[in-house]
Formats: structure tokens, C-alpha cells, sequence
């Protein structure tokens, strides 16, 4: 049973998914094209053809303070998109209490590739990547996650 408090959290991160869930299309789609990746629309079917372009994009680029949380997000929409279309997953908000990503949006629900109680946080493998000192390895970061997750 969760306290008001939780409740409360828990409708305001419900909330806040669908507005996020609702951006994450149009905007995966303009990060690749700014990054230079064309045809970038692919990306939201194709998402483990776009890895190694990403990976290169991403490797050394400096991300100015201004720019940093927006890269973060998309990289997080990348990230999880990656693992969504790979494993037939899908999106949703956490909604049990006693789990450390309680409200946390988080990608799981896998139907092969990965086990179906496998969850994972892109925002926070954004995070993971961003903090690494250059040259950051996205592909290495998501071959390191599947394995860690079979």
C-alpha cells in the first residue's frame, strides 16, 4: 500500500510520462539529424542500426553546460529505444514502492533477448555515459548493460 505521499509522487510521474513518452519520437528524431545522421526518422525502427553512428558522434564531442540536460534526455531516448526495439520491451513508470527506481521512467517488460523482469533506467545510463571522460564508448556502455542483464 503506498502513503499519500507516494500516491501523489507516483500520479505526477505518471504525469510526466506521458508528456515525456509523447516527445520522445519527434525528438530522438531531431537529435540524430543533428548530429548529422540521415535518414534520421529510422532511427525510431532501426534504433541497433544507429548505435555506431551515435557511438562516433558522441565519442569525443564537449557538451556545453547549457546544452548538457537536453543531450542527457535524448540520449536517454536513445538508449532506451535501443532496448525496447531489440528486446520487444516497452516503457513504463515504476510503480512499485519497495523497487530503488520507484517513479522512475524505465524500460522493461522484455518478450526475448533479455530476461522479462529486466528493467532499465536510460536516464541514468545517459548519466553513466556522459560522466565518462572522453572518449566515451556508448556501445561498449550497452553491450556492458545487455550482459550484465542476461
Amino acid at each position: 500500500m503506498l502513503s499519500n505521499e507516494q500516491e501523489q509522487l507516483l500520479q505526477q510521474s505518471q504525469a510526466g510520462f506521458d508528456a515525456y513518452y509523447d516527445a520522445l519520437g519527434g525528438a530522438l528524431v531531431n537529435f540524430v539529424e543533428r548530429l548529422g545522421i540521415q535518414p534520421a526518422h529510422e532511427v525510431l525502427t532501426n534504433a541497433a542500426e544507429y548505435l555506431p553512428y551515435i557511438d562516433a558522434a558522441m565519442r569525443t564531442i564537449v557538451i556545453r553546460d547549457e546544452s548538457w540536460q537536453w543531450v542527457k534526455t535524448m540520449l536517454g531516448y536513445f538508449i532506451g529505444e535501443y532496448f525496447v526495439q531489440g528486446n520487444a520491451g516497452c516503457w513504463y513508470v515504476e510503480t512499485r514502492a519497495e523497487s530503488p527506481h520507484f517513479c522512475r521512467i524505465m524500460v522493461g517488460g522484455f518478450e526475448h533477448g533479455l530476461p522479462a523482469d529486466a528493467a532499465i533506467d536510460p536516464e541514468a545510463l545517459a548519466l553513466a555515459f556522459l560522466e565518462q571522460s572522453a572518449p566515451r564508448e556508448l556501445a561498449k556502455l550497452m553491450e556492458d548493460t545487455q550482459a550484465r542483464l542476461c
